[in-house]
């Protein structure tokens, strides 16, 4: 036994692991860059008090908690106060979602883009989980990582900085359930022990397993226990993603109880001796005696093993987007069962020698003080002691969010952008998000209207202004007013129609009036309408003389124009009320063309007139057609008449739209530039479905 002149109480650090199966305990502490485990105990539950990693009753698992402390204390000759124990990986929950958005082309990517990108990709894992969930349940993100940035739809490793249309990310979100930490503080509660750290059992174990220098790479790391195989993956540096499945080595055990007829104990003393012994003897429950070849009892629990690896490496292949890793790592109690690596090695298609188990090989930076158990058991304990004294735990964490406590699991550096996540905020109303711009048509020339900048999120760190970066510290008064988002872009017909009176003028003689008419994507629509994203606008609109002469299907080469008697040019604006002649250029007559015998009697005569371009045909001959039903009769200064026409003759509001206007000419659909002719049936309403 230890005594308390070889150890200082300061120093020590009690690591807790609750499994399913057992309970261990590890007290060490560190010295230079090594860890020294100076005691250890393994308690295994009496009953099922723990099923797949969770706490199912509290008292019975604190029974077995008590004796491993007990014990503890006894080796070490000090008092246990303080204890860092892990939450199980069966409680977290990963989600994997791809987000995108539309950006200004313009401008440079922004880092408040990415993050609003990154936080959109939180907010839709969170909505997935709340589909699952069966019952409501709080849980919490406690980390996230993005497996691909995209720009325009590529790949691309960095956003900010670049330009173009369209950004998106996949993101890998992780939960945890407050049920699973409190049942672990409930049972600390009982034992009188304070919680220094709290960490996630994938973790723990993959801070001993994988050091840092070794995480470059994509490896996997499989803590296999009794009730459930945790997962962690690495990739560039950090811990990208975390799983896990609620199959086990109990889950062989059972086989064995089953096929034997053996209590669950003598069961699990037979798988652990198959690697050990060629022939295993027991007795079952009848009191009957066997001895069988080990190679037999494999045979028996192949399928199991098959199963357990199957499970395990479509897990990694899952969180690790689809992909196997460069090699495996396994740990735990479970992972040394016969034929598990290999068969998950055939499975993820890498060379056997790439997933194994690691032990106490690894521990190069571990001293063992004493005659104390080694094995892939100590992994996960020893890791939860290691993650607390090198300060890289999830210890919780408390501050307030307007002025509400918030306890923060701290799965990393802790910034103010997680304590928002935590109160709900999410990328609607941490970001401030610039309005939608508005793209459409008119008359074939493309128009863009840019979206209203929008007010940011008010962020303070005890009363200082700060950032979603802002890293926050222990007891920190966190303040957020939520962004404003920028005002979309309108636009309505009006805007764009300048000519938007009836006019009424008289052309070569003749009387017309008119008005702007204006469609939208086919539809006839009142000054009023909204116009929408990628809305197609005609405006059939004369404000000039050259309007109206295409309109009327005048030509205006070698025409001299008058408006209200003075001559002008063919730009000139058409006003309401005007009079204008649109005609050929008068002859002038000198007095040497005239001939002198006759000038007394050629003064008397008429003038030469102007070639007036008028429309005899239809002056002589009005248009007589059907609309709806009714004789309606044209007269004007045309030769031809388009379908628009009609609306100068018939009343019809096309300035309040009850649907979709309907034009019909002889029974036909019909478009307004259609020609119409002498006897032609119309037909035209609103289709108000």
């Amino acid at each position: 036994m230890l005594t308390n002149a070889h150890l200082n109480p300061q120093e020590l650090i009690f690591g807790l692991d609750i499994g399913t199966r057992t309970v261990i305990g590890v007290v060490g502490y560190q010295k230079e860059d090594k860890f020294i485990v100076v005691a250890s105990e393994i308690v295994e539950h009496e009953s099922r008090a723990m099923i797949d990693g969770q706490i199912h009753d509290i008292s019975k698992v604190t029974k077995a908690a008590t004796v491993v402390k007990h014990s503890l204390e006894k080796q070490v000759g000090i008092n246990l106060t303080q204890v860092a124990i892990a939450a199980a990986g069966r409680a977290l929950r990963t989600y994997r979602v791809h987000v995108e958005q539309q950006i200004e082309e313009q401008k440079e990517i922004q880092k408040d883009q990415v993050k609003g990108l990154e936080l959109e990709g939180i907010h839709q894992s969170q909505q997935l989980l709340q589909q699952e969930l069966q019952q409501d349940e709080k849980y919490f993100c406690v980390g996230y990582s993005i497996v691909s940035y995209y720009l325009n739809g590529y790949m691309i490793s960095n956003l900010e900085g670049h330009k173009g249309k369209g950004i998106g990310a996949d993101v890998l979100a992780t939960f945890l359930p407050q049920v699973v930490v409190d049942s672990l503080y409930s049972v600390m509660e009982r034992l009188d022990l304070e919680v220094i750290s709290l960490t996630l059992e994938p973790i723990a174990a993959i801070n001993v397993a994988i050091p840092e220098n070794l995480r470059l790479l994509n490896l996997a790391l499989v803590d296999v226990g009794a009730g459930t195989s945790d997962i962690a993956i690495t990739k560039d540096g950090s811990i990208i993603a975390y799983g896990m499945i609620s199959v086990a080595g109990d889950e062989i055990t059972e086989q064995i109880v089953h096929s034997y007829l053996v209590d669950f104990q003598t069961a699990e003393a037979i798988k652990l001796q198959l690697s050990q012994k060629d022939e295993i003897s027991f007795t079952d429950i009848l009191g009957l005696s066997h001895t069988l070849h080990s190679n037999e009892i494999r045979s028996l629990i192949e399928p199991a093993v098959e199963r357990l690896a199957e499970e395990v490496a479509s897990k990694i292949y899952e969180i690790n987007g689809s992909k196997s890793p460069n090699a495996v790592f396994c740990v735990g109690g479970g992972s040394q069962i016969v034929g598990f690596t290999s068969k998950v090695s055939d499975k993820l298609k890498l060379p056997k020698e790439r997933v194994a188990v690691r032990g106490s090989e690894v521990l190069n930076h571990i001293v063992f003080a004493g005659e104390i158990r080694k094995g892939p058991a100590l992994i996960t304990p020893m890791g939860i002691c290691i993650t607390a004294l090198m300060h890289k735990g999830y210890e919780f964490m408390q501050v307030t969010v307007n002025g509400e406590t918030v306890k923060l699991i701290n799965t990393k550096k802790l910034t103010v952008l997680d304590t928002g996540m935590i109160k709900g905020f999410d990328h609607t109303n941490l970001i401030a998000r610039k309005g939608s711009s508005l793209e459409f048509k008119i008359n074939e020339t493309r128009k863009k209207i840019w979206g209203q900048p929008g007010i940011p999120a008010e962020l303070k760190v005890n009363g200082m202004p700060a950032s979603l970066d802002t890293c926050i510290h222990e007891g920190d008064q966190i303040t957020i007013e939520p962004a404003v988002n920028g005002e979309s872009a309108k636009a309505f017909v009006i805007d764009y129609v300048q000519n938007h009176k009836m006019k009424k003028i008289t052309l070569n003689g003749s009387n017309m009036q008119f008005a702007a008419i204006v469609t939208i994507n086919g539809s006839i629509v009142g000054l009023d309408a909204q116009i929408h994203n990628h809305d197609e606008i005609k405006v059939f609109e004369i404000n000039t003389v050259e309007d109206l002469a295409s309109y009327a299907e005048i030509s205006l080469e070698s025409k001299e124009i008058q408006v209200n008697g003075v001559i002008v040019q063919k730009d000139h604006p058409v006003q309401d009320g005007d009079v204008l002649y649109i005609q050929a250029p008068a002859k002038v007559q000198t007095m040497i063309d005239m001939p002198t015998q006759d000038i007394s009697t050629e003064l008397y005569e008429p003038p030469v007139q102007s070639e007036i371009i008028s429309y005899e045909p239809v002056l002589e001959i009005p248009l007589q057609v059907q609309v709806n039903g009714k004789s309606v009769q044209i007269r004007g200064s045309k030769k031809r008449y388009m379908f628009v026409d009609i609306f100068s003759y018939i009343d019809f509001d096309l300035k309040n739209p009850q649907g979709n206007i309907i034009l019909l000419l002889n029974g036909q659909r019909a478009a307004f530039t259609d020609l119409i002719k002498q006897g032609d049936k119309i037909d035209i309403y609103w289709d108000k479905k």
